[in-house]
């Protein structure tokens, strides 16, 4: 097999945590040890209860936020601090479509003078933004009426069609998005998807998704990684994950979906709410809440166990 095309290794994120006192500052991991690989023309879907730390990764990767340790592997080169001269290559064919879509776009703007911005920035001339505008609108789906609009009078499906074409039209290798499909409607989430669905296999673009969405991904995805407290606890193809998943809380995400067709298996009600990160658990995170922890899953986190070439869990049950 190739070699992925972005790569984290021992990927992670510290916070500062307020103290009483000014000279004891103190901090907590967002993330911590996370390695994850996503190869050229891949769909890997991040998913996790809110607070796991998805949106976190994403913008760590993107330099939004400076990462503690660990290394970025883009195209076979290291990445070993935020912004550094290679981390401007992997931004400079990165797009990011984010989660709330009226807020991400100029409410002073055009949908149209939105996605030319990207344009703009980048020097391109007038007549060839025009031209790219249009080409990506209609690939959207936007007509030349909804271009002439800003945000607050065209609807939720509409501005996220507009945060689309704005993140295609740069010809990006690599889209991250930030759930997608959340502040719309059942039927206008079915039609962003499909949209999505034919952009990336038209463009073979690589995917980054966080979504909440599991019917979703398994139209989508190639790859899931299932987060928890900001680790990852499960790594597997779309078809291993649905088929056979093994993570306690892989089975507790996946028997709470209530679209019929994603999960066959029992029921699992997962109790209480994920822990503060500024004080996990000892041994592994889930045991709190894991209905076949063992005594030993309170006292030391479990590594890491390799299924089948690239499917991973990170469980004592294996």
């Amino acid at each position: 097999m190739a070699a992925p095309l972005l790569s984290l290794r021992n990927f992670s994120v510290k916070f500062p945590m307020r103290s009483g006192s000014y000279f004891r500052r103190s901090s907590f991991y967002a993330l911590r040890e996370l390695s994850l690989d996503i190869h050229k023309k891949e769909t890997l879907c991040l998913i996790g209860e809110s607070g796991s730390g998805k949106t976190t990764l994403i913008w760590a990767i993107l330099g939004l936020l400076p990462f503690y340790k660990g290394k970025i592997i883009f195209n076979n080169r290291i990445i070993r601090k935020s912004n550094d001269p290679i981390h401007q290559d992997l931004k400079a064919v990165s797009q990011m479509v984010f989660q709330d879509t009226l807020l991400s776009l100029n409410p002073l703007l055009t949908l149209g003078r939105s996605i030319e911005e990207p344009l703009r920035a980048r020097g391109l001339g007038k007549k060839e933004r025009a031209e790219i505008v249009k080409r990506v609108a209609i690939q959207t789906g936007l007509s030349s009426e909804l271009l002439q609009r800003r945000p607050s009078s065209v609807s939720f499906g509409q501005s996220q069609r507009a945060c689309i074409a704005r993140a295609l039209s740069t010809n990006p290798e690599i889209l991250f998005l930030d759930e997608p499909l959340t502040a719309l409607d059942a039927v206008i989430q079915g039609k962003i998807a499909r949209l999505l669905l034919r952009i990336r296999n038209e463009r073979s673009l690589t995917c980054l998704i966080i979504t909440h969405d599991l019917a979703f991904v398994k139209n989508i995805g190639t790859m899931v990684a299932v987060m928890y407290l900001g680790r990852i606890v499960e790594k597997a193809p779309v078809e291993f994950f649905f088929n056979k998943p093994c993570h306690p809380y892989s089975l507790a995400l996946l028997s709470s979906v209530l679209k019929p067709g994603v999960w066959q298996g029992e029921k699992i009600i997962l109790k209480g709410e994920i822990p503060s990160p500024q004080h996990p658990p000892s041994g592994c995170v889930f045991h709190p809440r894991c209905h076949l922890k063992l005594p030993v899953c309170e006292k030391i986190e479990p590594g890491m166990k390799r299924l089948s070439p690239r499917h991973e869990v990170y469980c004592h049950l294996f």
